[in-house]
């Protein structure tokens, strides 16, 4: 990504049940945090939407049942083409008009809505949402197996017979998961989150939903995709903070950033941490990449708040992962 960044973009969206557009509240204030992490419940997004009329506010509240947010920037290919030419640097003739820091950075079921005043003249509807919510906490499976299933094959008939659907195809299912059979049939009953915890217990690994696709992952995965270089240039906003597992960092908000992204940060942009005696504490990663482990996507649209907030550990977990699989805090199943 090169050139800079500028025109920010958006798009907010309440759907009702059916999945239609009951409302776009793109033209008013709103603020927004989508929250992301390796945890159970750790997909949420709050958005706040100023001074609606009571018709609407009321309209929102009965009928929103869906929480869409685009956000990024509206700089494409041709306009940093554009702008390299004006600069008198080469253009390349494989140039096309797409949006390069653009896109939906959350899609989740409205769960709670409320009413606020924050000053004489501001009314504020607040709704707060989560990913994957009906098909991880509202389902039910009964299914009977026989012997034989390994623990993918197992994973794969608790998403698929379901009530819900629970979709796994589109996420990402670590390829660390036991290949032990069952020593005799089973029988799955009740709640399939009871199931998926298991799985992931067995294996130290963890579950999330991001944009309804179930993913499943292991502090251990190494991620094959080429990593994005960070930058003033590139959106890095003031100096990267080393932490007690990794690195923390600011960016312009980037909708390309998700958990398990690669990001290439010169160390020595790295505040080291002072460290206390008997204090553990991770070093910073040789090669300079950084896998991230949590992130917050934050935006005022009619203010200055427009950032993606990260947490990474090093990439190969030099140093990291027997630390954070000791932690329950880190390690979302408490293996």
């Amino acid at each position: 990504m090169n050139g800079k960044l500028w025109l920010r973009k958006w798009k907010i969206l309440i759907a009702d049940k059916n999945d239609n557009e009951a409302l776009n509240v793109s033209e008013l204030h709103c603020t927004f945090e989508v929250h992301k992490s390796r945890d159970k419940n750790g997909f949420y997004a709050t958005c706040k939407i100023y001074n609606l009329t009571a018709a609407t506010e009321k309209q929102l509240i009965d009928e929103g049942d869906r929480l869409i947010i685009e956000a990024g920037y509206s700089t494409t290919v041709q306009e940093q083409a554009n702008a390299a030419a004006a600069s008198g640097q080469p253009v390349s003739s494989k140039t096309v008009d797409v949006e390069l820091q653009y896109g939906k950075i959350f899609d989740g079921q409205i769960i709670w809505s409320s009413r606020s005043k924050e000053s004489n003249v501001d009314y504020v509807l607040s709704l707060t949402a989560i990913d994957g919510d009906s098909p991880l906490h509202l389902n039910f499976i009964t299914k009977t197996v026989n012997k034989g299933l390994n623990q993918r094959q197992a994973l794969q008939i608790v998403c698929d017979s379901s009530e819900k659907k629970i979709p796994a195809g589109a996420g990402t299912i670590t390829d660390g998961l036991s290949m032990q059979a069952l020593p005799r049939g089973k029988v799955f009953f009740g709640d399939p989150t009871d199931y998926i915890s298991d799985i992931c217990r067995g294996n130290a690994a963890d579950y999330y939903v991001e944009d309804g696709n179930l993913h499943i992952t292991r502090l251990q995965d190494i991620s094959n995709d080429e990593a994005l270089v960070v930058t003033p240039d590139t959106g890095l906003i003031g100096m990267p903070q080393q932490t007690q597992f990794g690195v923390s960092f600011r960016l312009l908000l980037n909708p390309s950033i998700h958990l398990g992204t690669l990001i290439k940060l010169k160390n020595s942009e790295v505040n080291e941490a002072q460290v206390s005696p008997g204090q553990p504490q991770t070093p910073l990663d040789d090669a300079w990449i950084y896998r991230v482990t949590s992130l917050t996507h934050s935006g005022d649209t009619r203010g200055t708040n427009w950032y993606t907030d990260c947490q990474g550990i090093s990439r190969y977990g030099k140093g990291t992962l027997p630390a954070m699989l000791a932690s329950s805090k880190n390690n979302g199943m408490g293996v």
